[in-house]
């Protein structure tokens, strides 16, 4: 199989849309990659001229644009043909991103919205071992995505502003990470939500929530989430509790992956170790590093335009849909109290 940094995409050429850092994360995976890059441009000038987003010499319209601008450079460039890269949020409310979605299901393009986190090798392997039943059937997920940009009063960032960040901070940002890596991991999706949300220095967006989840199929799950919390970087974990097994994952330790049996019986497989996936082991070959989730899922994209299939599934902008979807479903919990419905 080509994939990552051998794929030969030189002749794609992909414009970047947006300047600050997600946009030069972008083009660095790009270039890693062997695409041809033009940009990163500025967001707010392509939205008011989105001439460069019909450029016939692009192939590929990466938006990492301010959430604001998501809808308005992701839709002229679906409409232009282009295959389409968004980061998330797919857009700042339900209507916007159901109006990418059919864009980009009529436009019959390639259409992904940035969940990096499933192209991490030992993701995919936990992945991989639910799917062999190696932890016996899923009963209980757990975890909790912790940071502390926002944890002072002077910390400030223009997802602040619901404007441009939108109504959901910290569910739309990093709540929907946890949800992605807990639905595609157990094959179950979640089909009603119960939250509590707070605020900090009378901020009008929240900064940390906790959440109860059902799956489909007699599934528990339950998060903590923060943008606020002293010692906590960028603090992802992930737990599965199955009749045999549990497993979990830490970004911060995020080559490897802690398994543990009924008798105390106790597993730490790493990178360099026992990978039963396909899919990890392929991931394992390429280059670490920060950046290492959304080099590979670029990767991936654009090996599948030469027909490559993609060691995980690629996050279509549908997911981004329901990911837009569960952030409005756990402010609306959070504002009546009760528990509401995905379905």
């Amino acid at each position: 199989m080509r994939y990552g940094p051998a794929v030969p995409s030189g002749t794609r050429r992909a414009l970047v849309v947006g300047a600050g850092f997600a946009g030069t994360k972008h083009a660095e995976a790009l270039r890693e990659i062997g695409a041809e890059v033009v940009g990163p441009l500025s967001g707010t000038a392509c939205a008011r001229d989105p001439r460069p987003l019909a450029d016939p010499a692009v192939d590929v319209v990466h938006v990492c644009a301010t959430n604001e601008l998501h809808v308005a450079l992701a839709s002229a460039a679906l409409r232009a043909g282009k295959h389409v890269v968004c980061e998330k949020p797919l857009a700042l409310d339900v209507p916007g991103a159901d109006e990418l979605a059919d864009l980009a299901r009529a436009a019959g393009v390639l259409a992904v919205v940035c969940q990096n986190y499933r192209f991490l090798p030992l993701v995919a392997e936990l992945a991989g071992r639910v799917a062999a039943g190696e932890l016996g059937r899923p009963h209980l997920v757990r975890g909790s995505y912790l940071q502390d940009w926002l944890l002072l009063e002077g910390n400030t960032d223009w997802r602040l502003d619901p404007a441009r960040g939108g109504v959901s901070r910290a569910v739309a940002d990093i709540g929907v990470h946890w949800l992605d890596l807990a639905e595609w991991i157990c094959g179950r999706r979640v089909e009603a939500v119960v939250a509590e949300i707070g605020r900090l220095h009378g901020r009008a967006t929240e900064d940390h929530a906790s959440f109860l989840v059902r799956f489909v199929g007699d599934l528990q799950g339950s998060c903590v989430i923060s943008q606020a919390t002293a010692g906590h970087r960028n603090d992802l974990e992930l737990s599965i509790d199955g009749a045999e097994a549990s497993a979990t994952w830490r970004f911060a330790r995020k080559d490897e992956l802690w398994l543990a049996g009924p008798v105390g019986g106790e597993t730490i497989v790493t990178r360099d170790g026992d990978l039963r996936s396909p899919a990890a082991r392929e991931l394992a070959t390429r280059t670490g590093g920060l950046n290492e989730g959304r080099r590979n899922l670029i990767a991936a994209a654009y090996a599948s335009l030469d027909g490559e299939p993609s060691p995980v599934p690629l996050p279509t902008f549908e997911d981004g849909l329901r990911h837009v979807r569960f952030a409005a479903a756990a402010l609306e919990s959070a504002r009546r109290g009760v528990w509401v419905d995905l379905r």
